[in-house]
């Protein structure tokens, strides 16, 4: 089948459809009126011979050939940006938007070092910052809407066919408030330790599961007194006003937990299995900015561990 009469205008469509609910949404989020849409609607299907999308009362969904034209469209409008890009960079610097996804606590001093180093070399470069469950954030980056995303290396994050790199392997440790009973003990059990107040990581996080693990070995259940956060802006406000326990990469114990707020416990805990990284969609090509931010943080990276 030879395509012809495709435009720019046409492939955009498809994209906004596919996050649209109906075909008036998705004008307005395009500045044309509901009669265009239609219209360049009609035109892609004559050219592709078949529905492009479907709807009813509310809702609007693509058809499994507006599928298969959407995943062009999205790289081609990629590509399209990525050579605004290159153009923008031959012409004084990179510009525009790079998105970056964040699931790993762990990584926030790494990941804040990179930016501000990256912000020197690029400054017209805007960096937005965005949090999320990890299911939507992997289905953000596999659409195109956020460039990076750094988070645990799970096992279904490996198998998905996202590209990933290794950036942090850290120590766990034990924190406890500075103020806390169990600060100087020599000799501490997790029976004891399950009977204290946690700050308890949230679920689905590398340091809960890790946790859940050492506990379940122990034949132990989670902690009954708990504030369940993995948020360190509000674990450090909690160590300074009651005696609570926390299970962190030694890594943010440094950043967030040391004297005066907390102190490590000395106990040696099981190494993390799973790395923490950075994870992007090979299938849709990286703009400039995304790709030179990935080589820079996985320069900063390969240094730290010869250090």
């Amino acid at each position: 089948m030879r395509i012809r009469g495709v435009k720019l205008r046409h492939l955009r469509l498809v994209e906004t459809l596919s996050n649209a609910q109906s075909l008036s949404q998705a004008a307005q989020r395009l500045h044309v009126s509901a009669a265009a849409v239609s219209k360049a609607a009609a035109e892609l299907e004559e050219v592709f011979q078949g529905p492009v999308f479907e709807r009813g009362r509310g809702w609007l969904r693509l058809t499994p050939l507006g599928e298969t034209i959407l995943a062009s469209a999205r790289a081609v409008n990629i590509e399209l940006d990525n050579l605004s890009d290159a153009v923008d960079g031959l012409h004084g610097g990179y510009r525009g938007e790079l998105v970056i996804g964040t699931k790993a606590v762990s990584l926030h001093p790494f990941l804040a070092a990179t930016i501000a180093a990256f912000a020197q070399l690029h400054p017209l470069v805007r960096i937005r910052l965005v949090d999320g469950s990890a299911e939507h954030l992997q289905d953000q980056l596999k659409k195109g809407h956020i460039q990076l995303l750094f988070a645990r290396l799970s096992t279904d994050i490996v198998q998905s066919g996202l590209r990933t790199a290794a950036v942090l392997s850290d120590e766990v440790v034990l924190v406890a408030s500075q103020c806390h009973p169990l600060v100087g003990q020599r000799r501490i059990n997790w029976r004891e330790l399950v009977t204290q107040r946690w700050c308890l990581p949230a679920p689905g996080t590398l340091m809960r599961d890790h946790l859940e693990q050492i506990l379940h070995a122990r034949r132990l259940g989670l902690p009954r007194e708990y504030v369940e956060t993995s948020d360190m802006t509000m674990v450090g406000p909690l160590f300074t006003l009651g005696h609570y326990v926390t299970i962190v990469p030694r890594r943010v114990a440094g950043q967030y937990l040391m004297p005066p707020v907390g102190t490590i416990l000395p106990m040696t805990l099981p190494p993390v299995h799973d790395a923490v990284g950075i994870i992007w969609n090979d299938i849709l090509p990286l703009r400039p900015a995304a790709r030179h931010f990935c080589r820079l943080a996985l320069e900063r990276a390969k240094a730290a561990q010869k250090g």
